[in-house]
């Protein structure tokens, strides 16, 4: 049976941080509704798809909700998707637009999934028949990169998942071809969970029930698969895990055993990090910045803005999934509590926004290097402390500046690898990495 990858046991709200996240109701009138997934098309249109919550059990949600102002009022509609899809659930919800989105929806008894369209905001969803999902494939995920080129995923049909792209907006969809995709393994019995994806640049992944990581360079035409660290299965509450990227080589996984790894080269391999501090329910990066990362869970939510290496505790609220636009513009799902409380977390804080504004002014160079490596900014921002961290958050060197706008720094003696120079300054602090030759 397919194992739901969100935890939908609803919890009791607690005391949240109003300086970070504020708490909005989503419109749904039922008690318990939470969101399973959250497409941010600008600062002003959002999309998110509705799960229940009120049972260990779900219920089968059919349910959307829509903000045109930034994420301050949202809309709720409930989806009609034609003849014969009574039995269907939704498992995720990509958008472009104001108007434009689709949603992808998993077979129940007598149905067959696929993908549906809506181009007049959500009033009424068609089914895009050439996704040719079979009976035996749950569609856990659809992703649009903008108005025409797309991709959607569903579980194997023999011993190959079944995928589908498309470069007209879903009027046609191609599956990519089987020698294009590693086979499952087990053969035939490994499986993917709805909205279980992430998506940097052209780049996307899909974790699996077998612990593996699927990835395509290329939005889906050709594929390999990694086994990344202390996960044997995405969807499991105790072996899973969950996973986020800043660019298309650099990301981070946290794992429901406690642990949190690094990866430089796409998901390939996994360096762990010395670190606590963080959830294990979602996680996200913000674009825009150069590692600020938000995590969260059933009891909580937590950032960084030095790729993992610290984290901070943001509140004690029950938190679903996390979407970031940018350093401004974040939505993180909860529950309702009735028909116009709760739902959906704006971020409505300058944590981030503050550490990427400055971070942005600091220039470290030469980069990679060998010996001497300056930092320096144009903005006469004066620094009192250049920490040097590992990528397991080791401290390898310590610097004490008196109020200096540049410093150069011998790192000679490091032995060859990634850095971090958490840099202490009159404005904040800042974080930049390196690479040591």
């Amino acid at each position: 049976m397919k194992k739901t990858l969100l935890s939908l046991l609803f919890l009791t709200s607690l005391s949240i941080n109003a300086q970070v996240w504020t708490v909005k109701p989503t419109g749904f009138t039922t008690v318990s509704r939470g969101l399973g997934s959250i497409s941010i098309v600008d600062a002003n249109n959002v999309w998110a798809m509705a799960v229940d919550g009120s049972a260990t059990a779900s219920q089968i949600v059919k349910e959307i909700t829509r903000s045109s102002d930034g994420g301050n009022t949202w809309t709720p509609t409930t989806l009609s998707l034609g003849a014969g899809t009574a039995g269907l659930g939704l498992s995720s919800i990509s958008a472009v637009s104001s108007t434009t989105a689709w949603i992808s929806a998993y077979p129940g008894t007598g149905n067959v999934g696929g993908v549906w369209k809506t181009v007049n905001s959500g009033a009424a969803f068609t089914k895009q028949t050439t996704a040719t999902f079979t009976a035996a494939s749950f569609t856990n995920f659809v992703y649009f990169w903008d108005a025409n080129n797309g991709i959607a995923q569903g579980d194997p049909d023999t011993a190959f998942f079944e995928i589908y792209t498309t470069t007209n907006g879903g009027t046609n969809w191609t599956r990519v071809p089987t020698g294009n995709i590693p086979a499952t393994s087990p053969a035939g019995a490994e499986y993917g969970y709805s909205n279980n994806y992430y998506v940097s640049g052209n780049t996307i992944w899909f974790g699996t029930s077998s612990g593996r990581l699927y990835r395509s360079n290329d939005k889906g035409l050709n594929w390999t698969v990694s086994q990344p660290p202390s996960v044997t299965d995405f969807g499991s509450a105790t072996a899973g895990g969950a996973y986020a990227f800043s660019s298309p080589l650099n990301g981070l996984l946290v794992t429901k055993t406690g642990q949190i790894f690094n990866t430089i080269d796409g998901g390939t391999t996994f360096t762990e990090i010395a670190s606590t501090g963080f959830f294990n329910g979602d996680i996200a990066f913000v674009p825009g910045t150069l590692g600020a990362y938000v995590t969260t869970g059933t009891t909580g939510s937590s950032y960084t803005i030095d790729g993992g290496l610290t984290w901070t505790n943001i509140d004690a609220l029950q938190h679903t999934v996390v979407a970031f636009l940018n350093d401004s513009v974040g939505f993180t799902g909860g529950f309702t509590t009735s028909a116009t409380v709760g739902g959906v977390s704006q971020y409505t804080g300058t944590i981030l926004k503050n550490k990427a504004f400055n971070a942005n002014k600091f220039a470290t160079y030469p980069n990679p290097v060998t010996d001497n490596v300056t930092i320096s900014n144009s903005d006469n921002i004066l620094l009192t402390d250049v920490n040097i961290t590992d990528i397991n958050g080791r401290t390898v060197k310590n610097i004490k500046v008196n109020n200096l706008s540049e410093v150069q720094m011998n790192v000679s003696e490091l032995m060859a690898g990634v850095y971090f120079m958490n840099v202490t300054t009159d404005s904040g602090k800042v974080v930049k990495k390196f690479i040591k030759n």
